[in-house]
C-alpha cells in the first residue's frame, strides 16, 4: 500500500504538485535518518546527511523511473551518501554516544545498567568493525528490514551477493560477540 501511495505522490510531484514531495519526506524521513544513523553511528551526521538525501531526491525525482519502490530508490541515495561520508571522515575514532533516553529508559540496578551499556558499546564496535559491504548489508537487512532483492538494488550487487554479505556479517558479529552470548539469551 505504501509503495502504491508513494508512486501516486511521485506522479503528482512530477505533474507539478510540490506538496506531494513534502508528503514523501514526512513518510520516509525517520526511516532514512535511522538508516544513515546505523551507517554513521553519529546523530548529528545522520541528521545532516538525511537532509542532503532529500535535497538530492528533490532535484532528481523527475528522473525517477519507478523500476523499484521509492523507498529503495531513496535508500540507495542514503547509503551512497553515508559511504562517501565515511570515506571522507576515515571512520572517526570516537565511539558513538547512546541517547540519554536509551540509558534512562531501562530499569534495574546500576550494575545491570552498566552491563547493558557495555553490551551496546560492544555491539556498536562490532558493527563498525565489519567491512563496508557487510556492514551495509547487515544494516539494511537487520535494522531496515529490507529484502535481499531490495538490498541488492540499493548496493548494486546481485541478490546472492547480498545474502553472502549479510551471512558473513552475522558470522563475524557472532565471533566478535561470543563473550556476550549468555547476556543475549
Amino acid at each position: 500500500m505504501i509503495d502504491q501511495d508513494d508512486f501516486q505522490l511521485v506522479r503528482r510531484f512530477k505533474e507539478g504538485e510540490e506538496k506531494a514531495f513534502n508528503q514523501l519526506v514526512l513518510r520516509h524521513q525517520k526511516r532514512i535518518y535511522n538508516l544513515i544513523y546505523r551507517m554513521t553511528r553519529n546523530r548529528e551526521d545522520a541528521a545532516d546527511l538525511s537532509l542532503e538525501v532529500f535535497v538530492r531526491a528533490y532535484k532528481s525525482l523527475k528522473d525517477f523511473e519507478e523500476r523499484s519502490s521509492f523507498y529503495v530508490w531513496i535508500a540507495k541515495i542514503a547509503v551512497n551518501l553515508s559511504l562517501n561520508f565515511l570515506k571522507r571522515e576515515k571512520f572517526r575514532s570516537f565511539l558513538s554516544i547512546f541517547d540519554i533516553e536509551e540509558r534512562t529508559a531501562t530499569s534495574g540496578s546500576a550494575a545491570e545498567s552498566m552491563e547493558r551499556g557495555e553490551l551496546k558499546l560492544a555491539i556498536d564496535r562490532a558493527i563498525r568493525s565489519l567491512p563496508t559491504r557487510q556492514r551495509t548489508a547487515f544494516v539494511l537487512k537487520y535494522y531496515q528490514e529490507m529484502s535481499h532483492q531490495e538490498i541488492a538494488e540499493v548496493m548494486e550487487i546481485t541478490e546472492g551477493a547480498s545474502k553472502a554479505n549479510y551471512f558473513q556479517a552475522i558470522q563475524k558479529l557472532q565471533k566478535l560477540l561470543v563473550q556476550y552470548r549468555e547476556r543475549l539469551k
